[in-house]
């Protein structure tokens, strides 16, 4: 894992990635053109469609069939500019994580650390958990560290809660230990559930503002209040200013999870904008992101 410099953006918008950037507009300006064309020629089928239904006495069936076409119209419409945009993004992201030695997955993968974690932090009752953009390596020092992004949502009847929504920073410990510690935004007067059998509410009752903030629980209280130190508690604050922020600390490995933005993305393909603009945006993202990882380590190692 290396600090980004601008010479790597240069090298990087060589070669593949410099072909892409290249022939975006024109890719596209294709795109575009057929998502309008599918578009126009699916809402005019849809609504022959419709009226066809109608016409023969089956109104709900007609308008229910009408939606769904309509909304199948533009899936397909869209995913030639889909398809653009990834072409743009793949290349430059496993690219980019190449030069600060990691590897790049943009889905498909085993989130790392998640499954230990997930429970303590998010509940064992979600219905949906989406994972992209996996970046993950070793550091010189042997341990692994990985960054993520993670969607996570309980359906409850008909309404969907985003649980959350974000990055998510995990590595391997630098030596093993036997307690668990879990930090977790304050849930005022619902805070007398634990999240896990055997963990104890520890109190920080010198640090006010931590305490508004966060709740945290542990199976080694005095470890917890040793390991969430000053220094950790601050972090914990600043971090917090950006979003919710939830943090596991097991006997190997840990993870944080931070609220925030759908990132490592080229942006919308209906707007133009040049293809340099739109990799030096994900450029930055991936930069800052080892920088968070950092602080993370340094606070909480």
């Amino acid at each position: 894992m290396i600090d980004y410099g601008e010479d790597q953006f240069r090298d990087l918008c060589r070669g593949r990635v410099g072909e892409e950037i290249g022939g975006l507009a024109q890719k596209r300006a294709s795109a575009l053109r057929q998502f309008w064309l599918v578009l126009l020629v699916g809402l005019l089928l849809s609504g022959l469609a419709a009226w066809w239904m109608i016409a023969a006495g089956q109104l709900i069936v007609g308008v229910v069939g009408a939606s769904v076409l309509v909304m199948a119209t533009m899936g397909f419409a869209a995913w030639p500019l889909g398809r653009v945009g990834a072409d743009l993004k793949l290349p430059f992201l496993e690219a980019l994580a190449a030069k600060g030695g990691m590897t790049y997955a943009a889905h498909g993968f085993e989130p790392p650390v998640y499954a230990g974690a997930k429970d303590v932090l998010f509940g064992s009752w979600l219905t949906t958990q989406t994972f992209t953009d996996l970046f993950q390596g070793t550091g010189a020092d042997g341990r692994r560290f990985a960054i993520y992004e993670a969607t996570l949502s309980r359906q409850s009847g008909k309404s969907i809660n985003i649980v959350f929504s974000g990055q998510i920073y995990a590595y391997q410990r630098r030596a093993r230990s036997a307690g668990q510690i879990v930090v977790v935004p304050d849930r005022g007067i619902f805070n007398f559930s634990k999240p896990q059998r055997g963990m104890e509410r520890v109190a920080f009752q010198g640090d006010p503002a931590f305490e508004k903030k966060f709740e945290v629980y542990a199976t080694e209280p005095s470890a917890a209040q040793l390991r969430l130190g000053t220094e950790a508690r601050r972090k914990f604050l600043e971090w917090r200013l950006g979003g919710k922020v939830l943090a596991y600390i097991g006997p190997e490995d840990v993870l944080v999870a931070i609220t925030g933005k759908n990132r490592f993305e080229v942006g919308s393909m209906f707007r133009a904008k040049p293809g340099q603009e739109r990799v030096r945006m994900m450029f930055d993202e991936v930069r800052a992101s080892p920088a968070t990882l950092r602080s993370v380590k340094a606070a909480l190692d």
